[in-house]
C-alpha cells in the first residue's frame, strides 16, 4: 500500500483534535503521517511481508528514486516527494517516518521536506508518480492500494485539461489493479465535497 499525503498550507495548519482526550492541536498532515507510521509498526509485526510506502505531494522539494533537487530541470514528478519507497519497512524507515510525523521535534532537514509548494501540484503528475512506484516495486501483487489523504476537494477547479489528465491517470491505476481510496478531510469552514472532483476521476 502507498500513502499519498497532501502537503499544502492548509494540511499543515494545526486544528483542534476531534478527540476530547487530546488537548493539543494537530495538523491533518501530521495526523496522516502518524497513521502511516502506526500502520507500519503494526504490519511489521502482524504482516511482516507487507510493503508500505509514503509519497508526499504538493511539497516544494521533489524526490523520486535517483532524482533530487539538484536535477530540477529534469525532474519527472515536480512537487512529489517519495519519502518512503514501497517496500517492506525497515526499522530506520519507521524511525524516519515517526520523526516526520512530529515536525516540532524534528531537525531542519526533516522540516524542509514538509515545506509546501508555492505553485499548485498536478494531480495527474502525482497519480502517474504513484503508478510508476507500483509498476516498479509491486508489478505482480494481487492487492495494491493507494490512500489519498487531502483536504482539497477541487484541486483543478479552473483547468479542464488538468482535470481530464488526472482522470486518465486514475483510470490507468485502476487498469493496473490499484484501488484508490480517498481519505477526505474537511476544513474548519468547508465540508469536503467529493462531487466536485473525486467522484468523477476516482
Amino acid at each position: 500500500m502507498l500513502f499519498a499525503i497532501d502537503i499544502s498550507s492548509s494540511m499543515l495548519t494545526p486544528r483542534p483534535s476531534p478527540d476530547p482526550k487530546k488537548h493539543s492541536d494537530e495538523s491533518p498532515a501530521s495526523a496522516a503521517l502518524k497513521c502511516a507510521y502506526h500502520l507500519m509498526q503494526q504490519r511489521i509485526i502482524s504482516n511482516p511481508h507487507d510493503m508500505i510506502g509514503v509519497l508526499l505531494y504538493g511539497t516544494q522539494s521533489s524526490k523520486f528514486y535517483d532524482e533530487n533537487e539538484d536535477d530540477r530541470g529534469d525532474l519527472s514528478y515536480p512537487h512529489c516527494y517519495l519519502y518512503t519507497d514501497l517496500d517492506v519497512p525497515s526499522a530506520q524507515e519507521v524511525k524516519q517516518l515517526r520523526s516526520l510525523a512530529s515536525p516540532a521535534e524534528a531537525d531542519d532537514d526533516v522540516q524542509k521536506v514538509l515545506e509546501p509548494s508555492k505553485e499548485p501540484v498536478s494531480m495527474a503528475n502525482m497519480l502517474f508518480c504513484a503508478n510508476q512506484v507500483f509498476t516498479s516495486k509491486a508489478p505482480n501483487f494481487s492487492s495494491r492500494r493507494l490512500f489519498v489523504v487531502t483536504d482539497n476537494d477541487n484541486p483543478h477547479a479552473d483547468n479542464k485539461g488538468m482535470r481530464s489528465a488526472a482522470t486518465v491517470r486514475a483510470r490507468d491505476l485502476y487498469d493496473l489493479g490499484v484501488n484508490i481510496e480517498l481519505f477526505p478531510i474537511s476544513q474548519p469552514d468547508h465540508e469536503f465535497d467529493t462531487s466536485k472532483f473525486y467522484d468523477v476521476g476516482y
